[in-house]
């Protein structure tokens, strides 16, 4: 009788869409950070308001004192904060990265922004790497009044965000934090991702070694190594090859991953595995207090048609200098203007807040910019610059630094 296949075609088509419509909301949810990944990923399973709620209480909270509540429906921005805590550590990873009792307190080893703007239904990311030099907001007896910015997160995300706010005119409006134990966790419960690795690679530090080429599936292990390289090597024409860009390259492979973790997660909408990756999450984020069940709940619904292509990623520009006051804090960065203006208001999408206390130069007070043309590339592209910076009325020799896409670096496949 034809009249049944095509009542059941007809049907599973229905569940295919249904499936798709679930499948999209988890990937809304990882590109608004793993908080807003777990809230979409319970409502995907189905099981009531009472077990998101059951789950939502399981996550660890934090007091952010310094948070700016956005209006409702208006953009706000969630920072999103890797801490490189050893606590909760496996031994593969202690022996990789020091542990707890060797590698002590916490540093915000990344960084990231994202711009969320429920108006268009855009997402951006503001990456700003963990050495720039920044004024510190806030109670300065321990760091002093200039430091890195990743050391202003020791205390905890309040610190970080007063700073962020003081420097670059951004206001917070949520905080999340994942350790390692998390990231390595929410990988394995996803089933791994897919990188493409165009050249063998490693990284004595993080345990990184790639020997075979192509597109390799990568679980949580290898997962964290690549986000957390900073001394990337590849074997290119018979050669063991240096990534001398540091954090730079980390960013470009971070947001390589992320990427990869939205492809995985397309074809991931197993209740399931989506409960696996819940109670991976649960256990090694922490998200400020002001979050409630049904703020993201709200934010599941209005990005459930999210494409994980329209993701914009780009760098705050900033640069090295061979002479600097700051020689006690090591090799550090600074950031470049008025470049490093211009991206925070293209990130925004508008003027950022009035800059409270400027990031210092090298010499200490805030750099002011000559009428030397150069270039400096973020992530974002090449935008042109007023150039060379001063501060205190002396010239500067810099180096710009960039984060330029290259040929060795892994990419989702």
């Amino acid at each position: 009788m034809p009249a049944v296949p095509l009542t059941r075609r007809a049907l599973r088509a229905n569940r295919r869409k249904a499936k798709t419509k679930r499948k999209r909301s988890w990937i809304d949810r990882v590109l608004l950070g793993a908080v807003v990944v777990v809230s979409l990923a319970l409502v995907a399973v189905g099981a009531g308001y009472g077990y998101v709620q059951y789950r939502f209480h399981q996550v660890s909270k934090v007091t952010v004192r310094h948070l700016k509540k956005a209006a409702v429906g208006q953009p706000f921005n969630v920072l999103l904060i890797g801490s490189d805590s050893r606590l909760g550590e496996s031994t593969s990873d202690a022996s990789h990265f020091g542990s707890s009792t060797v590698q002590t307190g916490q540093r915000s080893d990344v960084v990231k922004i994202l711009h969320v703007d429920p108006g268009t239904g855009q997402v951006r990311v503001l990456s700003i790497p963990r050495d720039t030099v920044v004024a510190v907001a806030g109670d300065t007896s321990q760091l002093g009044h200039y430091n890195r910015i990743n050391a202003t997160y020791n205390n905890g995300p309040d610190q970080l965000v007063q700073t962020i706010e003081a420097n670059f005119g951004i206001p917070i409006s949520h905080v999340v934090q994942i350790d390692f134990a998390g990231f390595r966790g929410a990988v394995d419960a996803i089933g791994g991702i897919n990188l493409n690795f165009p050249y063998p690679a490693r990284d004595t530090y993080t345990g990184l070694d790639i020997t075979t080429t192509g597109c390799q599936h990568v679980n949580g292990g290898y997962s964290l190594a690549v986000a957390r390289s900073r001394h990337y090597e590849y074997k290119k024409n018979g050669y063991w090859q240096y990534d001398g860009t540091s954090d730079y390259g980390r960013i470009v492979r971070q947001n390589a991953f992320l990427r990869a973790l939205i492809n995985q997660a397309e074809t991931k909408y197993n209740p399931l595995t989506l409960n696996a990756f819940i109670g991976s999450v649960v256990q090694g984020v922490t998200i400020d207090s002001t979050f409630t069940v049904a703020s993201l709940v709200s934010l599941a619904q209005e990005f459930h048609a999210f494409s994980s292509g329209s993701l914009v990623t780009t760098t705050l520009p900033t640069y090295e200098s061979n002479s600097s006051v700051f020689s006690s804090l090591g090799a550090v960065i600074y950031a470049q203007q008025p470049d490093a203006d211009q991206a925070v208001a293209q990130f925004l999408g508008q003027a950022p807040e009035p800059v409270v206390t400027p990031p210092p130069g090298p010499y200490g007070s805030p750099p002011t910019t000559t009428t030397t043309t150069t270039t400096v590339t973020g992530s974002g592209g090449s935008t042109p610059s007023t150039g060379g910076t001063s501060g205190s009325g002396s010239s500067v020799p810099s180096t710009t630094t960039t984060t330029a896409l290259s040929d060795f670096d892994p990419t989702p496949c």
